[in-house]
């Protein structure tokens, strides 16, 4: 499976955060364990629901750290399909999208730029 169908897989069985559920979804993408892979999604509890650094989706949040030397483009990737909006205050109460497709867009920006 893709980084896009992990994370958003996660995400629907609401088994994390939106910056979790990305973490998790790139970590089982990229060979980890089950087990480490929930690790990784740990260490992004504090991220997610709106409260990522600097009001970022978390998902992108998520995104551009576990990549970090592809940030910008993980970004750009991620405005394209979010009508240019990246922080969860601007994008949840528009209705910009919903969070798991939040999810499932910065999956798909790690899938292109980390095949």
């Amino acid at each position: 499976m893709t980084v896009a169908e992990e994370s958003k897989k996660f995400h629907a069985e609401n088994r994390g955060n939106c910056a979790m559920s990305v973490a998790y979804g790139y970590a089982i993408a990229t060979g980890k364990s089950e087990a480490e892979a929930l690790k990784i999604a740990d260490k992004y509890q504090n991220a997610g629901r709106g409260i990522a650094p600097g009001g970022v989706c978390g998902a992108l949040y998520a995104a551009k750290t576990l990549v970090p030397e592809k940030a910008e483009a993980i970004e750009e990737t991620f405005r394209q399909g979010s009508q240019n909006y990246t922080k969860c205050a601007e994008i949840r109460p528009n209705k910009i999208l919903p969070c798991n497709r939040c999810v499932e867009l910065a999956g798909e920006a790690l899938d292109l730029l980390n095949p």
